[in-house]
């Protein structure tokens, strides 16, 4: 005996409805890595952590910024480290990254401690038999920011970098999670100040 009407339209309907969602996201999904030339600049970065309560008072920021330069050769080392570990930019390997002198100390909204952003210019070479290989631009070097941040025990880095952005203009670009810091008081810069300082 055949199958009722309304009971084949129905199966007929759910296997070109299946057909279609199948097609949309195939369309929709996003291109390979390696057909954007420039998706390697801005690799995907690592999951942010869980955050601490919101801290409430000031930590001695001073003894911080001794801290930081007690170690800074040490931290280096370690942001390097993580980087060439990471796995990213994909399909490339970190061959060198060489720090500047000039840094920025800036206060971290949420945990009232201070994050350090160092300017860097780092070189790439493309992993053989990798999808970067036959790519001309990853010889370039390529200049930006190192995170490193205070923990409110020790300083740390996860090897975050702010591509093609000095340590003055990311922390323009990130003002809303970042207060100046008074490098002569060590202290952060009263807001109406800081307004004045962002317009100029």
């Amino acid at each position: 005996m055949p199958p009722p009407p309304i009971l084949a339209a129905i199966v007929i309907g759910l296997i070109l409805l299946g057909a279609i969602f199948y097609l949309i996201a195939r369309r929709s999904s996003p291109a390979p890595y390696h057909a954007d030339p420039s998706a390697w600049l801005q690799p995907p970065a690592a999951p942010e952590p869980t955050l601490p309560p919101a801290a409430t008072e000031a930590p001695d920021y001073r003894q911080q910024i001794t801290e930081f330069n007690d170690n800074r050769e040490t931290l280096q080392k370690s942001f390097f480290q993580v980087c060439s570990e990471s796995g990213r930019p994909r399909g490339l390997s970190w061959k060198d990254c060489k720090f500047e002198e000039d840094i920025k100390f800036v206060i971290e909204n949420h945990s009232l401690n201070l994050h350090t952003l160092v300017p860097v210019i780092i070189s790439f070479e493309a992993i053989p038999g990798g999808p970067m290989e036959e790519m001309e631009a990853v010889s370039n070097l390529r200049v930006g920011s190192a995170l490193f941040v205070h923990t409110g025990d020790q300083w740390a880095t996860r090897g975050d970098v702010i591509y093609n952005l000095s340590p003055d203009e990311a922390f323009q670009h990130y003002h809303d999670n970042y207060t100046a810091l008074d490098m002569v008081q060590f202290k952060a810069v009263p807001p109406s100040l800081q307004k004045n300082e962002n317009e100029e």
